[in-house]
């Protein structure tokens, strides 16, 4: 497959004033809780502040018994053990915590998989060694910076180019600032991510807060390896029909085949968890960093329209059937050990891969 990344909200807007008694900031609602090393943590919606400045606050800092009382009175519980699933999850360097909900089944996190934050390489694929040279920019890289071809995100750092641009960021050598124009997906994601458990589907991914549209949602991340490597791999995988293969081929041409695959099976991010659909709400796009090798770009999720807080996120498998999700594929990432289609949508195509 193919995939791209955007960047997240570039400047926040000016605080306002808080809600204050006594001393203290008021609490408007309890959103969600994890436990974290043994300690109940809650996301706290302040009386006063916008939902971006949300806050996780440990159980005994809280002064607010009713609230709590009334959120865990409409909690729905677990009815699987997800405390190794939040063990996982403590190398996650998302911007917010991850939370895990499973009230469907008995099954709780998945074996032997292990959360990373960028891609590894396997021993015989090459590291990238295109030559960069660093801009010197001191205007945010917001003029005729060297590194770019485009204004691919705009002052929100959401996508505003077509899903067949390739977008560029200034690199680690660069003069310019951390908070650069340009610097979208390196910078991370912003979505509040859920791992649910869904009746059908198994895994899955929805925002616990509206994503407006050309949002970075995540990088898809694994382990690099070569055409080869994984050609061996997806045969193994068609046996349990479970792959996490995806194609770097984002710049191939027709015909021609990538020479590496990224494989998200037992290393992977947020990403490892998102869910087919006919009509995803998710388009990928090509992303060069610390480089310009084209057979190693980067793959990154971006929102293809606005998606509503609850709403699951998802990207087609196999976009060359409907021409939706951002690019050719030919290796596929995937949580199914079945080829049915469970998306539900209007023009489900029933099956996943044609």
């Amino acid at each position: 497959m193919s995939a791209a990344r955007a960047r997240r909200g570039a400047a926040i807007a000016a605080r306002p004033e808080p809600t204050v008694r006594g001393g203290r900031y008021v609490t408007e609602a309890i959103l969600n809780d994890v436990s974290i090393d043994g300690v109940r943590m809650y996301e706290i919606k302040w009386k006063g502040y916008p939902s971006d400045h949300n806050q996780w606050v440990a159980e005994w800092d809280l002064s607010c018994p009713e609230l709590l009382a009334e959120y865990t009175r409409n909690k729905v519980e677990n009815t699987a053990d997800v405390s190794a699933f939040y063990k996982v999850l403590r190398s996650a360097n998302e911007h917010y915590p991850i939370t895990v909900s499973n009230t469907v089944d008995g099954v709780g996190c998945p074996e032997n998989f292990v959360y990373i934050n960028e891609s590894v390489y396997s021993d015989d694929v090459p590291r990238p060694c295109t030559p960069l040279f660093p801009c010197e920019c001191t205007d945010g890289c917001v003029g005729d910076c060297p590194c770019v071809r485009d204004r691919y995100y705009d002052d929100q750092g959401r996508v505003q180019v077509g899903t067949g641009v390739a977008l560029m960021e200034c690199g680690p050598t660069c003069r310019c600032a951390s908070n650069c124009s340009t610097r979208v997906v390196q910078n991370g994601s912003s979505v509040k991510f859920e791992i649910r458990r869904f009746a059908r589907k198994g895994w899955g991914v929805v925002t616990r807060e509206a994503t407006a549209r050309g949002t970075f949602i995540a990088e898809y991340v694994g382990e690099l390896i070569t055409f080869e490597e994984a050609e061996e791999r997806g045969q193994a995988d068609t046996l349990t029909g479970l792959t996490y293969l995806f194609d770097v081929d984002m710049a191939c041409s027709s015909g021609e085949t990538a020479d590496f695959s990224v494989d998200a099976k037992t290393q992977g991010n947020i990403s490892h968890f998102f869910n087919h659909s006919c009509e995803p709400n998710m388009e990928i796009r090509p992303v060069y960093v610390e480089h310009r090798d084209p057979r190693l770009h980067r793959m990154a999720f971006f929102a293809a329209r606005d998606i509503a807080a609850g709403e699951e996120l998802t990207f087609d498998y196999s976009p060359g059937t409907s021409g939706g999700g951002g690019g050719a594929a030919d290796a596929v990432a995937g949580d199914s050990t079945m080829l049915t289609c469970y998306c539900g949508t209007a023009s489900c195509r029933r099956t996943i891969f044609q």
